[in-house]
């Protein structure tokens, strides 16, 4: 197998949802020549302007552009309501066997295949927008991943790089063999559809926009993302009891978390953040969820994670949130005067850190960001109000906001990068733009109204728990980057 490596500034050109040609995805290529002569690519999306990235996530990147296809397993994923494929790194010498047999044995069995000589390094998705299919878009994961590192949030959001496929390939060794063992399987109508439609665009059936948003500009190649995805699901005490149904109902119910109640309360964060947890308590299917003696930091985290959550699906357009966030467990504690915080895997915290006294917090994840971005879906953020009469705000997330309205109004770097690197059409860089200025102009009345503060520290609470009762608060006025 010859693999190529090669840093460029373009790579495969794709037709965007609104059938308006894309600009090309932009960064660092890696091309993959499978036994038929394609060259397949993985690329590292080039920096969004101010952006923060970890070296974990450059790591990551250029672990995922390491991922060969030919060299691996490929299993569909059977659950759910759309398609994707699990990439598993099997261990041939430790009793795995080959590829093919892999795949015969064992992508049947549910939801994750296991095994000591077998890893998931990650998770291919793609854009299936039919009739009676779910709601996904690829290029909104990386969106999601490279804004969330220029707002610099608390939530975890995933890595994500393109990555394209040779279509016959795909088709043989996942698309057929999902529509074989979805078949005689109930309550997947959805996924079914999806693994249908998919099919219908490997094999040439499917034509016009919904096959173009799957298709490199060629024909002969698929492309989506390349994530993993890591953490447990919330029941009602983040996601909200979803009890007024799909749609407008549940992003309604989301709304009387206790985070998000704490948010709109007139009290100081501390004491907003304690009201809330007994004010949401009064529903009974949240009082089940949400324990009364939640700990006041935990809901204070929680707040700004509904900050961050909330402001990028409102300017990305997301579809498909409540329901879909995801937690992991961390240790936090003050040395020397930083906090620092680590993963918890139990709730006795390590010998290295228990002299520190760590707090053991959810930190909040999203892990499914493919029902953003794309012209015609529901921005249900929007839709409800959710940056509308909001009484705390952090001072940070407010200026960077402020600076990207600015730059997109301007049609800066941060808006080229939208058509120049991201692969975005000009329409859903414009809708993007727009609901970016909209949501500055909304925070940015009620904060020089006086209705909202910019009061929410939750670091700080945690580095001065006696004396951070009251965070100073800060300027509605934008300072300089």
């Amino acid at each position: 197998m010859n693999r190529l490596f090669h840093s460029v500034l373009t790579a495969a050109l794709a037709l965007s949802s609104d059938g308006l040609w894309a600009a090309p995805v932009a960064g660092e290529v890696t091309r993959f020549q499978t036994a038929n002569g394609t060259v397949e690519e993985c690329i590292r999306i080039a920096p969004f302007p101010d952006a923060q990235y970890s070296r974990q996530d450059r790591d990551t990147e250029q672990k995922y552009c390491a991922l060969d296809f030919t060299q691996l397993a490929l299993c569909p994923k059977i659950w759910s309501t759309s398609p994707g494929t699990i990439l598993y790194e099997i261990d041939a010498a430790a009793g795995a066997g080959s590829y093919a047999r892999f795949e015969r044995e064992h992508c049947a069995e549910g939801f994750h295949a296991a095994g000591e000589a077998i890893s998931e390094p990650a998770l291919f998705k793609l854009s299936i927008n039919g009739r009676d299919t779910s709601a996904t878009f690829a290029p909104s994961s990386w969106v999601y991943y490279h804004l969330s590192r220029y707002f610099q949030t608390g939530i975890q959001v995933p890595v994500a790089v393109y990555r394209s496929m040779d279509a016959q390939a795909h088709n043989k060794r996942v698309t057929k063999p999902a529509l074989n063992i979805v078949a005689s399987r109930h309550g997947l109508g959805m996924l079914k559809a999806g693994w249908r439609l998919l099919d219908a665009i490997e094999t040439g059936q499917e034509k016009g926009s919904t096959a173009n948003a799957v298709l490199t500009d060629d024909g002969s190649q698929i492309f989506g993302v390349l994530l993993n995805i890591q953490g447990e699901r919330y029941g009602p005490e983040v996601n909200g009891t979803r009890e007024s149904g799909w749609g407008e109902g549940q992003n309604n119910d989301f709304q009387q978390t206790a985070p998000f109640l704490a948010l709109r309360s007139e009290l100081p964060v501390t004491e907003a953040a304690s009201a809330a947890i007994h004010e949401a308590r009064r529903n009974p299917k949240m009082a089940k969820s949400l324990a009364s003696d939640t700990a006041v930091e935990q809901v204070v985290f929680w707040m700004q994670d509904v900050l961050e959550i909330t402001l990028l699906d409102f300017i990305l357009g997301q579809q498909d949130r409540i329901g879909n966030i995801d937690y992991n467990w961390l240790w936090y504690w003050v040395e020397n005067g930083e906090l620092l915080f680590s993963p918890a895997q139990g709730k006795e915290p390590p010998d290295a850190i228990a002299a520190f006294k760590p707090v053991r917090l959810m930190q909040s994840a999203l892990n499914d960001n493919d029902a953003g971005v794309r012209t015609g879906y529901a921005d249900f953020a929007a839709k409800t109000h959710m940056l509308e009469n909001l009484r705390h705000y952090n001072a940070g997330l407010y200026q960077r906001l402020g600076r990207l309205a600015a730059d997109f109004e301007a049609k800066g770097p941060a808006y080229r990068w939208m058509t120049d690197s991201a692969g975005l059409s000009s329409k859903e860089a414009d809708s993007i733009a727009r609901r970016t200025g909209e949501a500055f102009s909304l925070l940015q009345a009620d904060c020089q109204g006086g209705s909202l503060k910019l009061d929410l520290e939750p670091v700080q609470l945690l580095l001065t728990p006696e004396g951070n009762k009251k965070v100073t608060e800060a300027s509605c006025t934008l300072s300089a980057p």
